[in-house]
């Protein structure tokens, strides 16, 4: 399938669900907001599995990480009541907008199309046989989705405070500004170096030079920062959980798995992971 078409059938799936989130925020039974949206996202991650099993494509979800926080920005603008705190909501609706549509803009131009499935669930579909829908929907589709929804709750507490930002607040966004422009950086240098190398070698100019992995480290940057967005008088611990939980992500899984990955595709890597820190630099 040309990717022409299949970025069309992607997007058609994507503006769909926007559609039918819009429909469930209308018209669901009002309730707690955090719950009415934790019960609206699981239903659209349904939605997209949808069409992953359709198409036999389970990297057709991978732009809801990115999207979706879009859309619950959206959802916290209109759905609450609280006295509008205008900077802070333009700034955070700025911010996550920002880091959204150049993590998606990235994803579709560097997914050749559904002829192309992430390695990382090709493994899984191999591993788990006749397991693969199961673990495909509650492991590709369900659980990324969890993290996210949990990451994504300072917001509801940013659209929700009585107070405008404080000091620590516009720290956190400058580090989630941090934390986009060292991905934004590290995904152009990646992307010019595979058109240049036909996917050849191991990148080791700009940031990469410094670590394997900046664009990890970018996207840690902006949960945490947009942590510290929400940072308030009243904002309870548990709060951090999400940041943590997708930290804890890339250092356990995410990391691991690539370098594992690129050892076995270019047995040079080797050399990389002895004198480059992962998302930090080794000083020697």
């Amino acid at each position: 399938m040309p990717k022409t078409k299949s970025i069309f059938i992607v997007s058609f799936a994507y503006l769909a669900a926007f559609v039918v989130g819009v429909f469930l925020t209308r018209y669901l039974p009002q309730a707690n907001s955090l719950s009415k949206l934790f019960f609206i996202d699981v239903l659209l991650t349904l939605f997209i599995f949808m069409f992953s099993f359709r198409f036999g494509n389970a990297s057709i979800y991978d732009p809801y990480w990115s999207v979706i926080p879009i859309y619950m920005v959206a959802y916290w603008w209109f759905e609450t009541l609280a006295i509008p705190q205008v900077m802070a909501w333009v700034v955070t609706a700025t911010v996550v907008l920002f880091w959204g549509s150049r993590l998606t803009y990235n994803w579709m131009r560097g997914w050749p199309g559904m002829q192309h499935q992430d390695w990382r669930y090709s493994q899984l579909q191999d591993k788990t046989g006749k397991w693969y829908v199961l673990v495909n929907f509650l492991g590709i589709h369900l659980f990324p989705t969890l993290l996210v929804w949990m990451a994504m709750v300072p917001v509801a507490y940013i659209f929700t405070a009585s107070q405008p930002f404080n000091a620590l607040n516009w720290l956190g966004v400058g580090i989630a500004l941090a934390g986009v422009g060292i991905e934004t950086l590290s995904d152009a240098q990646l992307h010019t170096f595979k058109k240049t190398n036909k996917d050849k070698g191991v990148i080791n100019s700009g940031l990469w030079r410094w670590v394997r992995h900046p664009n990890y480290l970018g996207e840690m940057l902006f949960w945490w920062g947009l942590y510290l967005m929400a940072v308030g008088d009243f904002t309870p611990w548990y709060v951090a959980a999400g940041a943590t939980s997708i930290t804890l992500l890339f250092k356990f899984v995410s990391i691991p798995m690539m370098d594992k990955h690129l050892l076995q595709k270019r047995p040079e890597y080797a050399a990389q992971m002895l004198s480059k820190g992962a998302v930090l630099p080794k000083f020697h």
